[in-house]
């Protein structure tokens, strides 16, 4: 073999070896070096400003209703209305979803009542026969509610 390459192939193996040692070693890891930071860091640094924030956000809001005369609110009394805002917007989609189911099966009772002659039903038939909070998937068939 030619004593030029035997130089640049040990070279490059001793570079490897010193990189490799170097980073076995040296103190720290190689994101610090490069000023960089882990994922579970960048988290942690997140939620403690998410923290930080919410702390300065409830002591400017309980200022002003200080400055109002009202009591001031704490982080459970935040956290209850969220829960509750939270259990209104369910409320509300459940509503919402239940109208709509409700609309879907007039459309098909009444299409079927038109076909045999029929007059078509009313929402609020539908409502005073089945109640305000019917659900026809608890059991019952579409023909059980047609008639």
């Amino acid at each position: 073999m030619d004593p030029f390459a035997l130089v640049l192939l040990g070279g490059l193996i001793a570079l490897i070896l010193w990189i490799w040692v170097l980073g076995k070693y040296y103190p720290g890891s190689g994101l610090e070096q490069l000023g960089l930071r882990s994922a579970r860091e960048i988290s942690e640094t997140r939620e403690a400003l998410d923290a930080e924030d919410l702390d300065q956000m409830l002591a400017a809001h309980n200022a002003r209703r200080r400055a109002r005369g009202e009591r001031e609110v704490t982080v459970g009394d935040l956290e209850m209305q969220v829960v509750e805002d939270m259990n209104e917007q369910r409320r509300r989609r459940d509503e919402y979803l239940a109208d709509r189911e409700l609309d879907q099966l007039l459309e098909v009772t009444n299409a079927r009542r038109r076909a045999r002659g029929l007059p078509e039903r009313s929402r609020e038939e539908a409502r005073a026969e089945f109640g305000p909070q019917h659900n026809p998937s608890a059991g019952e068939s579409k023909k059980d509610i047609e008639g």
